[in-house]
């Protein structure tokens, strides 16, 4: 058989991709993981006491949307990267501006802060537990955006893995936000961030592994 024929028979019962098929299945990834992050933060921890004054504060909702935006900016990201050769174009640096307006605002509270202020301000009282707390509650998101992913077509498997946790992270640091009372911008710059690149670097080193193509 002649090459030509033999790449016509192997692609012959191909049948086009839905259009939105691939959004579509790391949407429903990522709400099977958000489901499973909430059970798991409410059983956990559970909200805080004052959410509901709390909720009336703008950063309160500074903190959710820095976590909830560069979720969803990365799953832009990985929805592009679980397809073979589709580059990501400017969502990558769509995905990093949360981070550096964060980190613009963290900047600015410590300069204009009293030198005595400084360690409040970037520690909070629960620096050493916030991180992990995210990574756990990330976990089922990011079992559900490997899900997704590993039925898809990636072929930069170690960035797709990174991307696929620094979404989870992003999102499981969004439902955290709900238990957590700490809202200065240091601390979010630095102990959010790096609970969310904690899910991260987790899911960079399942992805080679993982979202091989079936």
């Amino acid at each position: 058989m002649k090459t030509d024929d033999l790449i016509h028979s192997l692609a012959g019962d191909l049948a086009p991709v839905a259009p939105g098929a691939v959004a579509r299945r790391i949407a429903l990834g990522l709400a099977g993981g958000a489901l499973g992050a909430t059970a798991i933060m409410l059983a956990w921890l559970g909200v805080r006491p004052d959410l509901a004054q709390a909720v009336s504060t703008p950063m309160f909702w500074m903190k959710f949307g820095y976590a909830a935006l560069t979720g969803l900016a990365l799953a832009a990201v990985l929805a592009r990267l679980a397809r073979p050769a589709v580059r990501t174009g400017g969502l990558v640096l769509v995905a990093a501006a949360p981070l550096a307006l964060v980190a613009a605002m963290a900047l600015y509270r410590m300069a204009s802060a009293p030198p005595e202020a400084h360690h409040d301000l970037l520690m909070g009282h629960t620096s050493m537990l916030c991180p992990w707390r995210i990574l756990v509650i990330g976990l089922p998101l990011l079992a559900g955006a490997v899900w997704a992913v590993r039925g898809l077509a990636p072929t930069r498997l170690l960035l797709a893995g990174l991307v696929a946790g620094g979404c989870a992270g992003g999102l499981g640091a969004a439902i955290y936000a709900f238990a957590c009372d700490e809202t200065a911008a240091p601390f979010l710059a630095v102990w959010y961030t790096l609970g969310m690149a904690l899910v991260a670097g987790l899911g960079a080193l399942l992805g080679s592994r993982l979202l091989r193509w079936r």
